[in-house]
């Protein structure tokens, strides 16, 4: 037994065709209603007709005929079936997950979902008989059914089971392949395809979560990842890493080194406690003095921490620098204004990031600078991206201009710095990855710190 279609402009028209081209023994089983044609292929102006589902017998050629040729005509079915085996084959479904499975990569969900749908309209017209097989019959024929013998009408209910069992076989294939095709819409949501466990970007994307990006973010990373390579080019890490690196470079801004200019700069470095200013401060006076010939001073307003006031005493004299110590507005202002130095370190107390009054009382120092004015944040590279995030939050009322990350030695990954300075938009002037003066400082660079996240 063999289905088919047949479309018509009402129902008679459709029983005739059916009769005219294959006689009294095909069986309808149900019609709907269905638009046809439209403007390019739309809804608009498209013509109802009537879709007439039937069942004919398959009337199959004796050994060595050949049926081809004009007698020969193409089946507009929708499922073939073998009377003599048990398996169900699928043409119209079958071709619905062969272009599924070959287009798996880049598969769209709005397929997957047509795909589905295709497949709920295929089971809906053999589940849903809208009305009796037997009754259409007597209406075209009324002598029929009662010239039929006893036999034919047990073999019609045999048929009947067959078919019943048919569509109860159909149905769970369908059943099954939708399922394959759920499964396969699911991947496309959640980015499984593209990161699955065995995937060779299953490690970058651990990088990317060790470097305290979010879910969402990593996801879209390696979907850039993978997009922007080719399938072959996926079994080599290095042009992975690559290409991971090249992303990463497009998220950090760098503010260059440190310069002096025409008139007296001044240079102030803030941050929370603990995070190395004074001695990252002391570095850059050395590189400039020794190294570049400048004429540098410093100055201290931290009168909270006496050691790290005679520290820096120390690095001075070590150095030749002249330094001051202030601990109000108007010193602050007066030493600025009658030291000749070409550029002017200023190093603060450091401050809680919770404490917003004595980040208030550094910011009215800053105030008070008529000159060149340089603010630079100081952040330790092994703090948490929550308080990272309260940090550049607090200190932000002073507008500073960069960023210095300090203690890279002290953790493997700093991917969480690189992400607040890329929410708040700023740039990243230097990190230092150790205690030891004047060596243990870079000038920030886009290539050496996407090295360092993704080591």
């Amino acid at each position: 037994m063999k289905y088919l279609k047949i479309t018509a402009e009402n129902y008679n028209e459709a029983m005739k065709k059916l009769r005219l081209e294959h006689g009294d023994e095909a069986i309808p089983i149900s019609h709907k209603y269905v638009k046809e044609g439209g403007f390019f292929n739309s809804k608009f102006f498209a013509k109802e007709v009537v879709e007439l589902t039937a069942a004919v017998k398959d009337k199959r050629p004796f050994p060595g005929s050949n049926l081809t040729g004009a007698g020969a005509k193409k089946s507009t079915i929708d499922f073939t079936v073998d009377d003599k085996t048990d398996g169900v084959k699928l043409g119209k479904v079958q071709d619905i997950l062969d272009r599924a499975a070959s287009q798996r990569e880049e598969t769209k969900v709005e397929a997957i979902n047509r795909s589905i749908d295709s497949l709920n309209d295929s089971l809906n017209s053999l589940k849903t008989p809208s009305y009796n097989k037997d009754e259409e019959v007597r209406k075209l024929n009324p002598d029929t059914l009662s010239q039929k013998s006893a036999d034919n009408s047990l073999k019609t209910k045999t048929s009947s089971v067959e078919e019943s069992d048919l569509v109860k076989n159909i149905e769970k294939e369908v059943n099954d392949i939708k399922n394959a095709l759920n499964r396969l819409l699911e991947g496309q949501k959640t980015g499984d395809i593209s990161c699955e466990e065995d995937s060779p970007l299953s490690p970058y994307k651990e990088i990317l979560a060790s470097n305290d990006f979010e879910p969402e973010e990593c996801e879209f990373i390696i979907k850039e990842v993978k997009n922007s390579i080719s399938r072959e080019d996926l079994k080599d890490k290095f042009k992975i890493e690559k290409s991971l690196k090249d992303l990463i470079k497009n998220r950090i801004v760098t503010a260059g080194p440190i310069k002096k200019g025409n008139r007296k700069k001044i240079v102030m470095f803030i941050g929370p406690t603990g995070v190395g200013k004074t001695t990252t401060m002391a570095k850059l006076g050395a590189i400039h003095s020794l190294r570049e010939g400048s004429k540098i001073a410093f100055i201290t307003i931290d009168n909270y921490r006496i050691a790290a006031t005679e520290q820096l005493k120390k690095y001075a004299e070590i150095m030749r620098i002249p330094i001051h110590v202030v601990s109000d507005q108007k010193s602050f202002r007066e030493v600025i204004a009658k030291e000749k130095a070409d550029i002017i370190m200023v190093d603060t107390s450091g401050r809680s990031h919770n404490n917003d009054l004595k980040i208030a009382e550094i910011k009215t120092f800053a105030d008070s600078v008529e000159y060149d004015f340089e603010k630079i944040l100081c952040v330790s590279a092994n703090t948490k991206k929550k308080d990272l995030n309260q940090i550049f939050k607090s200190f932000n009322v002073m507008q500073f201009d960069s960023i210095i990350i300090t203690k890279v030695d002290e953790t493997s990954y700093i991917g969480n710095v690189i992400n607040v300075a890329d929410k708040y938009n700023k740039p990243i002037s230097y990190f230092t990855d150790g205690q030891e003066v004047p060596n243990d400082i870079h000038i920030a660079d886009a290539d050496e710190i996407a090295d360092l996240m993704v080591k």
